[in-house]
């Protein structure tokens, strides 16, 4: 006898590339499979084998594009089909061959059959079309074992000292219910129960072979080899035939048998109706075809509105006069008088003579006013229908977060525009940056934006004004968060808060960033940076900001909603601000 390399439940034939198994177990009902086929047992009269084994190919898990070989040899046992294949000289047959000896390979042998036809669990014919190794079969039992060149083909198991004992997972039963109803109206159920129970006995030399009552071979060889083309009608019982009944004692009718023949014939599937891929189907939670056991099963779960970031706050607009009341429709004027520093001297004429006198000059300045809306007309089914006023109400909150933005960004624009070019041109007004004093020492080299900044504070102070606000190209809030303490000015206090957009200097100056498209016609790789006092410029809303007005079409059961808002803007004191940047 050849030996065989063993690697857990697989081996294979030692000196060959080919592997042996049960493929197909009788009297074994199956389990879910991947073609979805309802639970089935086979017999050997139900199977079918090609005359060819080649015919047969070995795949990988049932998918066609991964053959590992093809069918030598497949024989009826008394346990099933036997099935034995050679593996292919390729480079996955190599693969499928090594994973016996790392003990990574297939653990079970899964038949494909074709031209199914059942009898309820009992399949009457099929065709064996093909093979596959798979972790997990329809059939339990049916698995890879070895057989060694020039044995008889015969599955056999371990049979432990005893004179007979149940084998396992050999006791099978069911139960088919079905209803007619007869030529005279009459509804009948009937009802078909069977159950079967293998064993196995001792054989001893003296012990008598006991009758074999299973067709003989050359007919079972017949009937498993042949694949009718045409289904076959199941032979009528002796009871309805056209012979003469014999004169010896009538045999026994099987009813069930009798029964059963009809039924099969009333409820058998054409050839080609039914398939089956026997190998444990996948039962998911997701499933990407339109059917499946979790399709359409449960809905979604409803969230809500999700998470769109922090609600707007303003940023720049309370950095100047910030104020709330009445705004006139005409707008407001003021006036400014100039040259009122020097009208006051020194008297060297002595007492007793004419003052020194002089005159002044005045301008007037005058607001300027904007407004900004938004309206819809809006079916009144959203108000109404439940579900739908919560998603207006956030509509609507949407709308005036709106308001907010764009009215906070106009005033950020507004006051960097006035510091660049104060009542001139473009950029008019811009300063350029100075360099460090002289004497500084060299191990001083403040960075750029440090020195803008404070250059920037120091020119509203000495613009006889009080230094509030300042706002900063991205690149100017880069150096304040990378500044190290030890190249900040020892008698200046700069906190700057990462992530939040804000610094302050001294704790009196706030410091605002601003992208860099506020700062047109500037160079982007430099610093740069606008200053002001709070009272230079002044903001004005009316008391509630925005207005909403609705007016309801009774008529269309509509509502149209509008949302208003007006922003006046006083330029009073443009020398209270400043610019120091670069130009390309």
């Amino acid at each position: 006898m050849t030996n065989t390399t063993e690697a857990g439940l697989f081996s294979r034939v030692a000196g060959t590339r080919e592997i042996e198994g049960l493929l197909l177990p009788f009297g074994e009902l199956s389990r879910p499979n991947l073609s979805g086929t309802e639970p089935v047992m086979f017999s050997a009269s139900a199977v079918a084998l090609p005359r060819d084994p080649s015919i047969v190919t070995l795949n990988d898990e049932h998918d066609r594009f991964n053959p590992l070989g093809r069918g030598v040899q497949f024989t009826m046992s008394d346990a099933g089909v036997v099935g034995r294949f050679a593996i292919a000289n390729t480079d996955e047959g190599d693969a499928f061959l090594a994973s016996y000896g790392d003990g990574t390979g297939k653990r079970k042998l899964s038949a494909e059959l074709g031209s199914l036809v059942r009898n309820g669990i009992n399949a009457v014919r099929s065709r064996l079309t093909g093979a596959a190794v798979c972790t997990e079969g329809a059939f339990e039992s049916a698995a890879l074992f070895s057989l060694a060149p020039g044995q008889n083909v015969e599955f056999t198991t371990d049979v432990p000292a005893s004179d007979e004992y149940s084998a396992p997972d050999r006791d099978n039963s069911s139960r088919t219910v079905s209803e007619f109803t007869d030529s005279e109206g009459v509804r009948w159920r009937r009802i078909e129960e069977y159950s079967s129970k293998s064993t196995v006995e001792k054989i001893t030399d003296a012990e008598t072979p006991a009758e074999d009552n299973t067709p003989s071979s050359e007919e079972e060889t017949m009937t498993a080899a042949a694949a009718p083309a045409e289904p076959q009608t199941p032979a009528a019982p002796a009871l309805f035939s056209g012979a003469p009944a014999a004169a010896a004692d009538p045999a026994d009718v099987d009813m069930n048998a009798f029964f059963s023949a009809f039924h099969a014939m009333k409820t058998a599937r054409s050839v080609d109706t039914e398939n089956a891929l026997m190998a444990l189907a996948d039962i998911k939670t997701t499933d990407p075809g339109a059917s499946g056991l979790g399709a359409g099963l449960a809905p979604k779960a409803w969230v809500g509105r999700l998470w769109q970031g922090k609600r707007y706050v303003r940023k720049f607009i309370d950095l100047a006069t910030h104020v709330y009341g009445p705004i006139d429709i005409n707008g407001r004027e003021g006036y400014r008088l100039n040259d009122t520093d020097g009208l006051v001297k020194k008297r060297t004429t002595g007492e007793k003579t004419e003052l020194p006198t002089g005159s002044a000059t005045s301008d007037k300045r005058s607001s300027t006013r904007d407004s900004y809306g938004y309206a819809a007309d809006v079916a009144q089914e959203w108000n109404y229908l439940s579900g739908g006023a919560d998603v207006m109400q956030q509509f609507w909150q949407g709308v005036a977060d709106s308001y907010a933005k764009v009215t906070d960004v106009d005033a950020r624009d507004t006051l960097i525009r006035v510091a660049m070019n104060r009542d001139g041109a473009a950029l008019s007004a811009l300063v350029a940056p100075e360099s460090l004093p002289a004497g500084t020492p060299a191990n001083s080299a403040y960075y750029p934006g440090v020195v803008q900044l404070i250059q920037a504070i120091e020119a509203i102070s000495d613009a006889d004004d009080d230094p509030a606000w300042a706002i900063v190209n991205p690149v100017l809030w880069k150096q304040l968060i990378y500044t190290p303490k030890d190249l900040l000015p020892e008698f200046i206090s700069l906190a700057v808060t990462p992530g939040s957009g804000q610094a302050s200097v001294e704790g009196k100056v706030v410091v605002k960033k601003a992208p860099q498209s506020a700062f047109p016609g500037t160079k982007a790789t430099d610093p740069q940076v606008a200053a002001g006092s709070k009272a230079a410029v002044e903001f004005k809303e009316l008391g509630e900001t925005p207005i909403q007005i609705d007016a309801v079409e009774v008529a269309k059961f509509g509502l149209d909603r509008s949302i208003v808002g007006f922003l006046e803007t006083f330029i009073v004191r443009p020398e209270s601000t400043v610019f120091i940047g670069t130009k390309p």
